[in-house]
């Protein structure tokens, strides 16, 4: 049994909380080798987008903070609906009192200088962005729709962020795997030397394999101990546990496993899991355009699974030990309407 500490248990678990992990759009304008989407849901329709500031105009007088998180997709791809929501959640909790942190998953390629400070503006200042090495092998894997590079392009925007005065967080995370490590080393090194004495820039490092399984990109998993050596390698750390990466994580509660987050699909779906997409153990309600929230309570309850046995993994990853469904769920024509 994992230990957890109070704090990271207390805020899973508080209903002062909110966290929704919005998809504007599931589209996107790369077409990563690795990526599992199949981009098949578009653009979120103006009524859910009434719905989702009816249900933040319900619940804002509820709770102390709201985190709003971008994802996709790409969510710039409607950049106009995540400054429209935005603006909207800004102004609501500035005028309630009430914590606001937007955050964002995205490629950044259309994340230029402007739009960031128009970003942070409304308090959007927490982005991830992947680089998966320099150029050379990033050019490989993270590729435009129509198979063109974009590292370039990615890392002109990161290097005029420096000259903005704006407080803001950008975790680079940096896929790591069998095949690129010389790779992730150079960018590491150039990451250092351009952003190194900035620290609203910070580096997290991930092991990855081919997800999607398209042939031609060889990008073989390293197994732990192979992993730890090359974070030594790559970062120069005498201790790999010294560095920011997936294998370090500790007292770790997944976003999907707290009962104060939910995942709003373009379509209107909620969901938990921005992996699971598929998965139909990840379709747990609807969002109305009223702003209420149609929620299969036995369905939610799957996810949350990891309290019972304080378990790191299931609470690390609620997906990796999620139960299997007993029948095919009929929550949609079922499920009494609350507002969560």
């Amino acid at each position: 049994m994992a230990m957890f500490t109070d704090m990271a248990l207390a805020e899973a678990l508080t209903d002062r909380r909110l966290e929704l992990i919005i998809l504007p759009t599931e589209k996107c304008n790369f077409r990563c080798t690795y990526c599992y989407e199949d981009f098949a849901n578009g653009r979120i329709a103006g009524k859910l987008v009434s719905g989702i500031k009816k249900l933040l105009d319900a619940r804002v007088g509820t709770v102390h903070h709201i985190t709003i998180s971008w994802f996709g997709g790409e969510p710039l791809l409607a950049k106009d609906v995540i400054l429209d929501v935005g603006s909207y959640a800004h102004d609501l909790c500035g005028s309630r009192g009430v914590s606001l942190l937007g955050a964002m998953t995205t490629n950044a390629y259309t994340l230029d200088r402007d739009l960031l400070s128009s970003l942070c503006a409304i308090r959007h200042s927490s982005y991830q962005i992947t680089l998966d090495g320099d150029a050379e092998w990033h050019d490989k894997t993270r590729l435009l729709a129509n198979r063109n590079g974009t590292f370039d392009r990615i890392w002109s925007n990161l290097l005029s962020y420096r000259s903005l005065e704006e407080r803001f967080s950008i975790s680079l995370r940096l896929h790591l795997h069998r095949e690129n490590v010389e790779s992730v080393r150079r960018l590491y090194q150039a990451i250092l030397r351009n952003f190194g004495h900035d620290d609203r820039f910070g580096t997290y490092f991930h092991r990855i394999s081919n997800l999607s399984g398209e042939r031609g990109i060889p990008q073989s998993e390293l197994s732990t101990d192979e992993y730890r050596k090359a974070l030594a390698y790559v970062t120069g750390e005498k201790s790999p546990a010294n560095v920011a990466a997936d294998v370090n994580l500790s007292d770790y509660i997944c976003y999907a496993a707290k009962p104060n987050s939910l995942l709003i699909r373009s379509d209107g779906r909620i969901g938990k899991c921005t992996v699971a997409l598929d998965d139909p153990r990840n379709d747990i309600g609807t969002l109305h355009e009223d702003g209420t929230l149609a929620i299969d309570n036995e369905m939610a309850r799957l996810w949350f699974h990891g309290y019972e046995s304080m378990s790191e993994q299931s609470l690390g990853c609620p997906l990796s030990t999620l139960p299997p469904l007993k029948e095919t769920p009929q929550w949609l024509g079922s499920t009494q309407v609350r507002l969560v």
